[in-house]
């Protein structure tokens, strides 16, 4: 064989086929970037805490100091008809996916149609219709929310502060309580 006849080495398909596999194992051994860049979690025995630099903005509520689950659970009575999913699986755009607890809360004389997600004991995310729109804040303040909740366009009045920012409601593409 004449070594003329010969490909240069960037036109052979070996070459190109070894980047992708390069490629790939790299996508596999990477971590996921973290959803929210400014975020330093720092993890204790007992609880997990998140000290954050956040900007004030209207999409992004101030955070208190939210309620546990347990002091949730403790104030807040749980829809009876609806099964809560404890470790239930959260299907993100992306095919993303994670573990954490869904309640419905039981509809009271300040909001109805709740439901809350927990993520490790704490308020992930908090969804509701206030009877009162007037009160909106004072009702996510009564969860130790503090800031604005932000008003779900044409879903029937829902407000919502997710605390965790990939479960804001367009994040989320597959509940557990949804069937396949």
């Amino acid at each position: 064989m004449n070594n003329k006849s010969r490909k240069p080495w960037f036109k052979r398909w070996q070459v190109w086929a070894g980047v992708f596999v390069f490629l790939v194992i790299l996508g596999i051994i990477l971590p996921e970037p973290p959803d929210d860049k400014n975020a330093e979690v720092v993890k204790k025995e007992s609880n997990i805490e998140v000290k954050s630099e956040k900007t004030h903005s209207k999409t992004e509520p101030e955070i208190g100091s939210p309620l546990t689950k347990d002091e949730v659970l403790e104030n807040f009575e749980v829809e009876p008809s609806v099964e809560p999913f404890i470790n239930g699986t959260f299907t993100f755009v992306g095919n993303r996916t994670d573990t954490a607890d869904y309640y419905s809360l039981a509809d009271t004389d300040k909001f109805r149609n709740a439901s809350i997600i927990f993520k490790d004991g704490q308020i992930a995310r908090l969804k509701l219709i206030p009877i009162d729109a007037k009160n909106v804040k004072k009702l996510f303040e009564d969860f130790g929310i503090a800031g604005d909740p932000r008003k779900l366009n044409g879903a029937a009045g829902f407000y919502e502060v997710a605390l965790i920012p990939k479960y804001w409601t367009q994040n989320i593409e597959k509940y557990p309580y949804d069937k396949d």
